[in-house]
């Protein structure tokens, strides 16, 4: 099997065309440059007028093959003749296994979102740096990002573009010093209304503790819990 380059995306980013036209043709394959390029041209190269490019995608996240059919894929595709042929790890499983079973065998889709795994990949060379590409095809890309694009960069010493996540994009950050949690019994006798203030939420608790003052085994009811900083508790 052919060795080949991934260009690693999340499904959001997969919308950016110029990034997904260029991962499997030969021109991809001159923009990269170096070690990063793309050795294989099974993608479909450049889609002529009026053809459409077949890239295949592999997500960890889903659990089933669906059909490149719906209104968002059938837009795109009429806009950018790209449509993607999707996979999902087997049975539901974790993705570590399928995506080491790909490093194994050097057999790669042309599109990954590996989850936790992204790594693994670009440890053992399959990631395709995307810079050159991005600064000739992806003027939309560095607009999204903005000043945020700099951190797509893998890390000083290896400032490769291997992947695009859209969680920074256009956030807004919040201090916060922790959650409050309510029980479930709590809410279903509120009628599984979610309080939309601090006293909404006291009150819920309140009241529940004086209707159900114990458990159901004579112990003293906790009315709130606070779960540890780091999560655990």
């Amino acid at each position: 099997m052919k060795r080949r380059k991934v260009g690693a995306l999340l499904l959001a980013a997969a919308m950016a065309v110029s990034v997904l036209s260029g991962c499997g043709g030969d021109k991809a394959s001159n923009a990269g440059g170096g070690d990063s390029s793309s050795s294989s041209g099974e993608a479909g190269g450049s889609a002529g007028e009026g053809e459409v490019v077949e890239l295949t995608f592999f997500t960890a996240d889903g659990t089933q093959d669906d059909p490149w059919t719906d209104p968002v894929a059938e837009a795109l595709t009429a806009a950018t003749g790209v449509k993607l042929k999707t996979s999902y790890p087997v049975g539901g499983n974790d993705e570590s296994e399928q995506i080491a079973l790909m490093i194994a065998e050097q057999n790669f889709p042309d599109i990954i979102y590996a989850k936790g795994s992204g790594g693994s990949l670009i440890e053992a060379g399959a990631m395709m740096d995307m810079t050159d590409l991005i600064e000739e095809y992806g003027p939309n890309i560095k607009k999204l990002y903005g000043e945020e694009f700099d951190k797509l960069k893998q890390s000083v010493d290896d400032p490769a573009i291997y992947q695009l996540s859209a969680y920074a994009v256009g956030g807004e950050k919040f201090k916060h010093c922790g959650t409050a949690q309510v029980q479930w019994d709590v809410l279903k006798a509120n009628g599984y209304k979610l309080p939309d203030t601090l006293e909404e939420f006291e009150k819920m608790i309140k009241d529940y503790l004086e209707a159900n003052p114990t458990t159901e085994d004579g112990l003293d009811r906790i009315a709130l819990h606070c779960p540890h900083p780091t999560g655990t508790g």
